[in-house]
């Protein structure tokens, strides 16, 4: 069944084809033939596309939910671990995503603190559903700092949202690494990234991240 709001583009877009095409009936006497042939053409042309963008994507996709457990303002606590799984580093953190464009996107907020509540670090993620791929496609931007991630995808499944990265070093290298969501809950989630240990296939956890709810606003 499509969708209301394509229907009514279709309405309007076949009542501005014949308005148009009247118009172009009444001033042919000063229209030769070809010109009004590429007239129609280009009417026609722009009419598919909009019909199309509107049965390609009248609404928010079922995938928009797959972030839906992120909304809302959060209470964190950031650690860094060792291979050995060791915390070397914590501190304090907030994290807060809502809905952009009608809940076709994501956009969500990260900030470290310190222990006067100072941010130290922080930075933007935008998260937007590709129905080309079917895939999540996101961006992490850090405040008044270079984005050492590159482009990112993520897809969910039965234990959690699971993201492909690629992190930029100092010296320009390019170092796969993994993030994922889990533990996820009405009050809480747990994040974490995972490292390529270089020369081998193992991996280990060289960050977390414990949320706690504090509000769905």
């Amino acid at each position: 069944m499509e969708h209301p709001s394509a229907l009514l583009r279709e309405k309007h877009c076949k009542d501005l084809v014949v308005l148009i095409f009247v118009g172009i009936l009444k001033v042919r006497v000063v229209i030769d033939d070809l010109t009004m042939r590429r007239l129609v053409l280009c009417l026609l042309v722009v009419c598919s596309f909009h019909l199309k963008s509107a049965e390609l994507y009248p609404g928010p996709p079922a995938a928009a939910s797959d972030y839906a457990f992120l909304i809302g303002h959060w209470q964190c606590r950031y650690e860094q671990l060792d291979p050995q799984g060791k915390t070397f580093f914590s501190a304090p953190c907030r994290w807060q995503a809502e809905y952009a464009f009608d809940n076709k996107m994501v956009v969500d907020d990260f900030s470290l603190l310190d222990a006067q509540g100072k941010v130290t670090y922080a930075g933007r993620t935008l998260r937007t559903f590709s129905l080309q791929d079917k895939r999540w496609h996101q961006v992490f931007l850090p405040v008044q700092m270079s984005a050492t991630l590159n482009p990112f995808t993520a897809h969910r499944d039965k234990e959690g949202v699971h993201l492909e990265v690629e992190q930029r070093l100092p010296n320009g290298k390019l170092q796969p690494a993994r993030f994922r969501f889990s533990q996820i809950s009405d009050k809480g989630f747990v994040w974490e990234s995972s490292k390529h240990i270089e020369g081998s296939d193992n991996w280990y956890v060289d960050m977390r991240i414990r949320a706690h709810r504090l509000s769905l606003n």
